[in-house]
C-alpha cells in the first residue's frame, strides 16, 4: 500500500512543478515586457553677423576731415542645419589698422540708447535678439580729425581700416544682458 500513494503523490509533484514552471515563465514575460520611444532632441544655436552699408567712399583731402558714410549692426540670421535659432544677446567691439589714427575717429550717429559701451571695450545691444531681428545701427558713418594725428601717420589715412567683431550668448535663462554676459565670462 505503502508504494500505490507515492505513485499517487509523484503525478501531483510533477503537476505542481508543471505549473510553477509555466507560471515563472509568464510571470518573467510580464516583468520584461516594455515599450520603445524615441525622444527627439534638438539643439539651439546662436547664428549671428555683422551687417553693413559702406559705400565706395570718394577721395578727399585728409585737411578737410572728410565724413564717411557707414552703417554697422547684427542680426540674429537662420542657421544652416537643424535645430531651433535661439533668442541672444550679442556685444560688438571696434578696432582699427592703427591706433593713433583710431584716436582721432568721432562716430556719427552713435546709438548709446541701444548700445553700452562696457568697460572692457564691447559695445553691448541691450535687448535681446529673436530669430530674424536686427540692432539698431551702431554708428552711421564717421570722420577723423586730422588735428588729432600726429603728423607721420597723416599719410596712413588713406589706407586706415575700422575693424569689427561681434559675439552672442543665449539669452535664456537671463533677465538682461548683463546678466547673461556675466555667466558667459564666469566659465571662460
Amino acid at each position: 500500500m505503502k508504494h500505490r500513494k507515492k505513485m499517487k503523490v509523484f503525478p501531483a509533484a510533477c503537476l505542481v512543478c508543471a505549473a510553477g514552471i509555466f507560471g515563472i515563465g509568464s510571470t518573467a514575460a510580464y516583468l520584461t515586457s516594455f515599450d520603445k520611444a524615441e525622444n527627439s532632441i534638438s539643439v539651439g544655436s546662436n547664428t549671428t553677423g555683422i551687417e553693413e552699408e559702406f559705400p565706395d567712399p570718394s577721395p578727399a583731402p585728409v585737411e578737410e576731415n572728410p565724413e564717411y558714410e557707414k552703417k554697422v549692426w547684427i542680426s540674429n540670421t537662420s542657421p544652416e542645419q537643424e535645430g531651433f535659432l535661439a533668442d541672444c544677446y550679442v556685444r560688438m567691439a571696434v578696432g582699427c589698422s592703427h591706433s593713433d589714427i583710431f584716436q582721432a575717429v568721432v562716430f556719427k550717429e552713435l546709438d548709446t540708447e541701444n548700445w553700452i559701451h562696457g568697460e572692457d571695450g564691447y559695445y553691448y545691444f541691450r535687448k535681446s535678439l529673436k530669430e530674424g531681428e536686427s540692432t539698431t545701427p551702431l554708428f552711421t558713418g564717421f570722420y577723423i580729425d586730422s588735428s588729432k594725428v600726429d603728423p607721420d601717420s597723416l599719410s596712413l589715412i588713406p589706407e586706415f581700416e575700422i575693424q569689427l567683431y561681434e559675439e552672442s550668448v543665449q539669452a535664456e535663462g537671463f533677465s538682461d544682458y548683463k546678466e547673461a554676459w556675466a555667466s558667459w565670462q564666469d566659465r571662460v
